[in-house]
C-alpha cells in the first residue's frame, strides 16, 4: 500500500480492503471542518462498492456526504471548494486492479501533516449521523467560461480510457465549439492502459491524423495528454498549453513542480510574468500557489495544469486555437 499526500493507494483485496476505507475515511473525518464532503469515484470496477463504504464511514462520524457517483478527480476537487471537503475514490493511473483514496480540503490536496492525521487512529468525533444527498456539478459551465468560444468548429478526437472522463469532456468541448469524436469510451472495450503518459497510444495517434488535434485522459480525468498532427506530445506540451492560456487570460505569477521543462518557465518569463518552483505533487503545487500567492501553476510530468480559486470571466470572444497550438514546439524535450 501506498500512503502518501497524492493519496492512498493499493491493489484492491490484497494490500486495500474495505476495513482499509473504514478506518482511514474515519480519520479523515476528523479534517473536515464544515462537516460538509463531496464524494466521487472513477470507472474501476471496485468503485462504487468503495465509495459507498466511505460515505457509511463518513456519515457515521457526522459528515454530510454530497454524493458527485462517477466523476473526474478535477470535477471533485472544484466542488470541494464549496463544501469544505472532497474524497475521491480512484488510484489514478494505476493498473484496473488498484484503487485508492484521494483526500481534499477546500478543494487542495492535503498536506504532510494532514497525511498523519488520516493514517493515525482517531476518535469518533461525535454521535450525529450525517445524511447523503446525490448532487450534480455546473463544472462544464465554469469550465466554458473560463475556455471561451473557440472559433472555425476544430475537429477533436477524445480518447477517454474508459475513465471518468466520459462525463465531462465530450460535452465540454462540444460545449466550447469543437466537433467532437469519442474513442474508447468503455472500460470494457479500451485498447490502450489506464496512464496515458506512458501508454503508446496507438488508437489516437492513428485517428488524430485525421483531426484538428487529439486529447487522452487517465482514468480519474486528470492526467491529459496531447497528441497533434499524428504526433504523441510530451506532457510538458499539456501544460505549457494551459498556461500558454493562462497567459492569454492575463495571469502573470505561476508555479511550476521542478520536473517541469524549463522551456515553459523561459516562455512564462518571456511574456512578462514569474515562476516558483515546488516538489513533485498535486499538493505541493497547490500549497506553493497558496503561500506565493500565484495565479496558476502545474506539473509538467503528469500534463496537470492548476488554476485559482477565482477566475476572470470571459467576454464573449472567440479564441484562435492555432494561436494556443503555435505554443507546441517551445514545449517540446
Amino acid at each position: 500500500m501506498k500512503k502518501t499526500i497524492s493519496g492512498i493507494r493499493g491493489i484492491f483485496g490484497v494490500d486495500f480492503n474495505l476495513k482499509d476505507v473504514l478506518r482511514f475515511c474515519n480519520n479523515f473525518s476528523v479534517l473536515i471542518k464544515s462537516g460538509k464532503c463531496v464524494i466521487g469515484n472513477d470507472t474501476r470496477p471496485s468503485g462504487n462498492m468503495i465509495r459507498q463504504t466511505a460515505t457509511s464511514a463518513l456519515m457515521q462520524n457526522g459528515i454530510d456526504i454530497f454524493d458527485l457517483e462517477l466523476s473526474p478527480t478535477p470535477v471533485i476537487f472544484r466542488e470541494a471548494r464549496k463544501y469544505g471537503g472532497g474524497l475521491v475514490v480512484t488510484s489514478s493511473h494505476n493498473p484496473l486492479e488498484w484503487n485508492g483514496l484521494k483526500f481534499a480540503i477546500q478543494g487542495r490536496g492535503i498536506n504532510e501533516s494532514e497525511l498523519s492525521t488520516v493514517l493515525q487512529d482517531q476518535p469518533l468525533a461525535t454521535s450525529k449521523i450525517g445524511r447523503e444527498t446525490k448532487i450534480t456539478s455546473n463544472y462544464v459551465d465554469e469550465a466554458c467560461n473560463i475556455i471561451g468560444e473557440i472559433e472555425n468548429s476544430p475537429k477533436v478526437v477524445i480518447d477517454l480510457g474508459g475513465g471518468a472522463a466520459k462525463s465531462i469532456a465530450p460535452s465540454l468541448h462540444e460545449k466550447v465549439g469543437c466537433s467532437v469524436k469519442i474513442i474508447n469510451e468503455t472500460l470494457q472495450n479500451t485498447s490502450r492502459g489506464p496512464d496515458p503518459t506512458i501508454d503508446e497510444l496507438r488508437d489516437l495517434v492513428r485517428t488524430s491524423a485525421y483531426y484538428d488535434v487529439g486529447f487522452a485522459f487517465d482514468l480519474d480525468g486528470d492526467r491529459l495528454v496531447v497528441v497533434k498532427d499524428g504526433i504523441k506530445q510530451s506532457p510538458d506540451v499539456t501544460l505549457g498549453l494551459g498556461v500558454a492560456k493562462a497567459i492569454d487570460l492575463g495571469y502573470k505569477k505561476f508555479v511550476l513542480s521542478i520536473d517541469s521543462s524549463v522551456s515553459i518557465e523561459k516562455y512564462v518569463k518571456e511574456n512578462g510574468g514569474q515562476v516558483q518552483r515546488s516538489k513533485v505533487g498535486e499538493a505541493n503545487v497547490i500549497d506553493t500557489i497558496l503561500k506565493t500567492e500565484s495565479n496558476a501553476g502545474g506539473e509538467g510530468s503528469s500534463g496537470g495544469q492548476r488554476l485559482p480559486r477565482r477566475h476572470r470571466r470571459l467576454a464573449q470572444r472567440k479564441i484562435p486555437v492555432r494561436q494556443l497550438f503555435s505554443a507546441v514546439e517551445k514545449f517540446r524535450i
